[in-house]
């Protein structure tokens, strides 16, 4: 994580006299094309390109023409049909709320997360899409496996990013989990996080209550402290902010500090909550399940750099999401026998 969850949370507070960030909104994005895989997947291809991008100097004319920053489309969805992006806001599902684990190379901690979900009983669970991105993990340690060989009692979405392997690229999961996400909230989850059926029962008490505005950081009960990253956010909130800035994948480091003060300036208000638990696996253990590159480097030195131009409004923000191709298949339920 970019800092220390103490010091990201505490800090988001001091950013507020920074320059405004510039929103992106849409305006045209490149054809997307859809076809079908052997494994009964869809292909994506093409990025998401999204311009002009304005400020919340801007007028509330101008906010409201340009759909609030309501998430990039297609050139179908948008161009075509000319889906109005206020009334499409409204129309995500309420009750429910997106769990997307963010995977790459560990199928012990995914097995881990998916033995936690089967433990859900089904009311709880319906209450619940389960979505897992997996950041091109090599093909012996695919999500996709991982998920068939846990044959799950409720349906699984995975999201694969295809070749060639962006390193570092948990941004580009991110955005592509809330892009496809039909929910209004989503909650992120690294995949040395469980989240438990009474964590579970906090979360969707949280969306029912809370406004849009409102991102939700949580308590790790076997650490002692706020998870720094694995977050419940609205989905509207999230791409009014700009999304996640993919101009930080390739490098390590300072993603969820850019995406919190990207929030902060758009309005979003952190808040802590201590009686909804995460359990997370320790680190030791977790350097051990993972299987990373040795050419993946943890130096911070560039994105850190980077972080703080686009905080002076020296670099600029992002304009294009979701930089590779993708599918997406759904292991569907299996059924249940008496």
């Amino acid at each position: 994580t970019a800092l220390p969850d103490s010091d990201f949370a505490e800090g988001l507070g001091g950013l507020s006299g920074a320059l405004p960030i510039a929103m992106a909104t849409v305006a045209e994005a490149q054809a997307e094309t859809l076809q079908s895989t052997a494994d009964g997947g869809k292909e994506h291809r093409g990025h998401l390109c999204i311009s002009p991008r304005w400020s919340h100097q801007h007028t509330p004319r101008n906010v409201q023409e340009q759909g609030d920053g309501w998430p990039p489309r297609t050139v179908a969805a948008c161009s075509a049909r000319k889906v109005n992006a206020a009334a499409a806001a409204s129309a995500c599902e309420q009750r429910i709320v997106t769990l997307g684990v963010l995977y790459y190379n560990s199928p012990a901690l995914l097995h881990n997360i998916m033995r936690g979900w089967a433990t859900w009983p089904e009311s709880l669970a319906q209450q619940f899409h389960f979505t897992v991105v997996d950041d091109c993990s090599t093909s012996e340690h695919s999500a996709l496996s991982v998920v068939r060989a846990n044959k799950p009692m409720y349906p699984i979405r995975v999201l694969t990013i295809q070749p060639p392997k962006i390193a570092w690229n948990d941004v580009g999961a991110l955005n592509l989990l809330m892009h496809t996400a039909t929910t209004c909230w989503a909650m992120r989850l690294d995949a040395d996080v469980v989240v438990t059926p009474q964590a579970a029962r906090g979360l969707l008490g949280l969306a029912e209550r809370s406004d849009i505005d409102s991102v939700h950081m949580f308590n790790r009960e076997n650490i002692g402290s706020v998870h720094p990253a694995n977050w419940l956010f609205h989905r509207q909130a999230y791409w009014r902010a700009g999304g996640s800035d993919e101009d930080f994948a390739g490098s390590y480091g300072y993603v969820d500090a850019q995406l919190g003060w990207m929030l902060s300036q758009s309005g979003a208000k952190f808040r802590r909550h201590r009686d909804v638990n995460l359990t997370q696996v320790p680190s030791q253990l977790q350097r051990r399940l993972q299987h990373y590159p040795a050419n993946f480097s943890k130096d911070s030195t560039h994105n850190l750099e980077l972080h703080l131009r686009k905080q002076k409004g020296l670099a600029p923000l992002p304009t294009l999401y979701l930089r590779f191709r993708w599918h997406a298949n759904t292991v569907t339920k299996r059924v249940r026998r008496p």
